[in-house]
Order: structure tokens, then sequence, then C-alpha cells
């Protein structure tokens, strides 16, 4: 159901968030109860990079993959009292969907046995990361992080305007030095600390 966002129907916007970001949630919400009375539970969700980064032609498949990791990351808070951890991976591997976008030799270098070692140990009891994102495949693995830069703090005594935005525009946009905020409170609290 790829099609530019101008072209794409409300149903191809709605199955493909049904399949992929409903779907998730309802499998998840059936077996949270059993987790939590377990104390113990290990969740691993799909996302694409295309949730991750965004992608031509996939509005609707960008932002159901996207509102998994969303899902993952409040579960991860949720679920901390009761041992149950939530990551989410990225992978690329060879499958029915990417053989037809991808050379034969590619896709045999892109197996999925390249992806499901990461999956084991995300579900291992030995793993304690949670609320994670990881990208993988063909060998590769890595952790995603979403940062916040140090980024400025105007005085708005006087006012804010566009002006002294662009004026700031570097800093605004600097990554150095960035971190990934805890949490959604924790990336309020910057703010609401720069207010005074």
């Amino acid at each position: 159901r790829d099609k530019s966002f101008l072209k794409m129907t409300d149903e191809d916007w709605q199955k493909v968030l049904s399949v992929h970001l409903y779907g998730s949630m309802y499998v998840t919400r059936a077996a949270w109860p059993l987790l939590k009375e377990a104390n113990y539970g290990r969740v691993v969700f799909t996302t694409s990079a295309a949730g991750l980064y965004g992608n031509f032609g996939q509005t609707n498949y960008s932002a159901a993959k996207l509102g998994i990791v969303g899902l993952a990351r409040t579960l991860a808070h949720e679920g901390m009292k009761n041992n149950i951890k939530c990551n989410v991976i990225a992978p690329v591997a060879g499958s029915r969907m990417t053989e037809s976008i991808m050379p034969p030799e590619l896709v045999a270098k892109l197996k999925p046995e390249y992806v499901s070692p990461l999956v084991g140990w995300l579900c291992s009891e030995a793993c304690e990361e949670s609320g994670q994102i990881y990208a993988v495949g063909g060998g590769y693995a890595s952790r995603v992080a979403i940062v916040e830069a140090k980024g400025t703090v105007f005085d708005v005594a006087g006012g804010l305007t566009p002006e002294m935005i662009v004026e700031r525009w570097g800093q605004i946009n600097d990554l150095t030095g960035a971190t990934p905020p805890a949490n959604a409170m924790e990336a309020a609290a910057r703010v609401m600390q720069a207010a005074g």
C-alpha cells in the first residue's frame, strides 16, 4: 500500500496502521496481564528504518512503525516494576517483501537468522535493557537513540521572535553532546528548567 501522501486513501492509511500499530498493541495487550502476574516478561517489537527516518511513499507505514516505538518505550516504563522489558528492533532481512526490491545476492546476505540472535538476547533473562531501539541485519547491530541537543535558552522577557530563532539556529541544531532523555517528563523538565 505504498503511495505518496497525496494519493493515499483513508483505507490505505487505516489498513497499514491496523496491521502494524494496532496488531502490535492487541497482541501485547492480550499478553500483558500474564506477564504482570508472572512478574516477568520480555517484549520485542518491530519497527523499521522507514518509521525511524521516513521514506518516500510510506507515510502510513512510517507513522505506524514509529507509533510502535512510542508504544514500546511507554510499556518499558509501565513494565519496570514487574520486570517486564520492552525493546524494539529495526531489522533489515531478506523476505518476500524485500526480495522484490533487492538483488538476489543481497537478499542472500540478509538472512533472518542474522536478526534472531539479537532478538534472543533481548528476550533472555540476563538482558536488562528496556525501552531501547536496535538496528540489525546482515551481521550489523547498533543501538538507535532519539536524542535531544543541548540547545539554547532565550531571554523571553521581551518576547521571542522568528529572527531570534534564526540568529541561534546553529546552536539549536548542534547535536554535539546531545543526550537521550529517559522519558517524556525528563524532556519536558529540560524545557521547564530553561524557562526558569
